[in-house]
C-alpha cells in the first residue's frame, strides 16, 4: 500500500517526453534511468571559454534535429563520472530546467556525446529524487 507521501509524487513511466526550455528544445523522448544518479543529455559539442575576465563553458546542442544552437554557461563545474563498463570519463556539468509533464525541475545536468544512443537524454536519480515515482511497466505516461 502506497503511503500518503507518495500519493503526491507523480507516477512516470520508464521513458518521457520533456522539455528543456533553457537550451530550447521541446518534446524530446528521454529514458528514466533510475540506476544512474545525475541526468545527461546529448551535446555536439563544448569547450571552455574566456570572455573579458569570465570564463564560460560554450556547449552546442541539437536534440531532436531541430537545428544546432550554442548556449553560454556561466554556472558549470566538471565531474569524473564512471560508466556501467568500469570505464571513467571527465565531464562538464550545468544547471538548467528540466520540464517533466507539469513540474518544472532545476537540475544539474552532465554533457557528453550521445549520438550513438537511442535517448539523447537519461533522466537520472538525483532529478527525480522526492518528485515522481517510476512505474517502468509503462511508457510515455
Amino acid at each position: 500500500m502506497a503511503s500518503t507521501v507518495d500519493q503526491k509524487k507523480m507516477v512516470i513511466g520508464r521513458h518521457v517526453i520533456i522539455d528543456l526550455p533553457e537550451l530550447n528544445s521541446f518534446g524530446i523522448e528521454a529514458k528514466v534511468d533510475t540506476g544512474a544518479y545525475r541526468t545527461v543529455i546529448h551535446c555536439l559539442a563544448w569547450r571552455e571559454i574566456i570572455r573579458g575576465t569570465e570564463k564560460f563553458l560554450e556547449a552546442t546542442f541539437d536534440l531532436n534535429g531541430e537545428g544546432a544552437h550554442t548556449i553560454l554557461f556561466k554556472d558549470y563545474f566538471q565531474k569524473e563520472f564512471k560508466s556501467s563498463f568500469g570505464e571513467k570519463e571527465k565531464r562538464y556539468c550545468v544547471r538548467t530546467t528540466i520540464k517533466i509533464g507539469r513540474k518544472k525541475i532545476r537540475s544539474s545536468v552532465s554533457i557528453t556525446d550521445r549520438s550513438d544512443m537511442r535517448f539523447q537524454v537519461l533522466i537520472g536519480r538525483k532529478t527525480l529524487m522526492r518528485k515522481y515515482l517510476v512505474d517502468v511497466g509503462k511508457k510515455f505516461v
